[in-house]
């Protein structure tokens, strides 16, 4: 087995929290972790992975076409999550490349969550207050207003495995949710059972006092939220992503912020990763970020873990993988 040569590309996590992960692809070949910048581009990227034909890869950098043909065979990328906007799917089928990728179920609880966690950090300001009275402040507790959310209205931009997930839990708070998905993935009678509405975009838009988004990025919806989107918008809404960060145009939701329409964003993920000190996203008390951490719980972790090192076992078996992208082309 000694052929065998696994990269674990941008992942700080895989077989670090559960070490038997990575002792487990050790049996298998030679394993080496790379931590690379984010915007590599493909040619680089194909010379500093020559010689590894697997790849455990995480949301970065980019496994484009440039990559594919400049690099030596590669057998397999196994995404480390559930994602796989950051791998050419085409041009990894015409090389012999599988890719696979973590089934939803395995992040749905653990992302959902966070979004929710986050959303009510930002709305209770529980950041600033706390780090207040850690400075010895109490005094200045009255500064920190929020707002309820109990019978608020909601709004879900994408209804999959994530979005219904977060809307089954915005439910608790009694108030109307209204959701925004051209092709709903929740089974039958969801919608009613969770007194759901499923609406046209610029209804939840005008409608929902809180936001979240939840769409998968395509070629389609880039920006999907942009500055004529947030003016439909009510005064004082907040807004939350842990999808992707280009499903809104980070500049319009500055501005939106300053002129008071957006009361705040949380989000786990941005348009460009990492987030360096210097974002104004960062300056402003009014943004919550968190750096794509949503999928960190242990039980996730280790679900994501498993699932890698099992595609890593099937490719050497030659057994079928579970979730391969690559069997589902054409």
């Amino acid at each position: 087995m000694a052929q065998y040569k696994i990269a674990v590309v941008n992942s700080s996590s895989f077989g670090q929290v559960f070490k038997e992960h990575w002792q487990q692809i050790e049996e298998i070949g030679e394993v080496k972790r790379f931590m690379l910048p984010t915007d590599i581009d493909g040619k680089s990227l194909a010379k500093k992975l020559n010689g590894y034909n697997i790849i455990i890869a995480s949301v970065t950098p980019m496994f484009n076409k440039e990559f594919f043909d400049n690099k030596d065979e590669t057998l397999l990328i196994s995404r480390h999550g559930i994602g796989f906007n950051n791998v050419d799917i085409k041009a990894a089928k015409e090389h012999g490349t599988k890719v696979a990728i973590v089934p939803q179920l395995v992040e749905r609880d653990s992302v959902a969550e966070n979004e929710l966690a986050n959303l009510m950090t930002l709305v209770r300001r529980t950041v600033q207050s706390a780090e207040r009275e850690r400075d010895d402040r109490y005094e200045d507790r009255a500064e920190f207003m929020g707002n309820e959310l109990s019978g608020k209205t909601f709004g879900v931009i994408g209804c999959g495995n994530i979005g219904s997930r977060v809307a089954e839990l915005f439910s608790v708070f009694g108030g109307p949710i209204l959701v925004n998905d051209p092709d709903p993935k929740a089974p039958a009678g969801w919608l009613k059972s969770h007194n759901v509405e499923r609406v046209d975009l610029d209804t939840l838009l005008e409608k929902a006092d809180y936001i979240s988004l939840n769409a998968s990025l395509n070629d389609g919806n880039y920006h999907l939220i942009d500055a004529k989107k947030i003016d439909k918008m009510k005064k004082g809404v907040y807004l939350c992503n842990n999808a992707r960060g280009a499903l809104i145009d980070e500049t319009a939701l500055l501005d939106g912020i300053k002129s008071g329409k957006v009361a705040g964003y949380a989000a786990d993920a941005v348009e460009v990763e990492p987030v360096r000190a210097t974002s104004p996203l960062l300056q402003n008390d009014r943004v919550l970020l968190t750096p794509h951490t949503s999928a960190y719980t242990y039980e996730c972790l280790h679900g994501m873990g498993e699932k890698c090192v099992s595609d890593v076992k099937n490719i050497v078996a030659n057994k079928p993988l579970v979730r391969e992208l690559t069997s589902t082309l054409a």
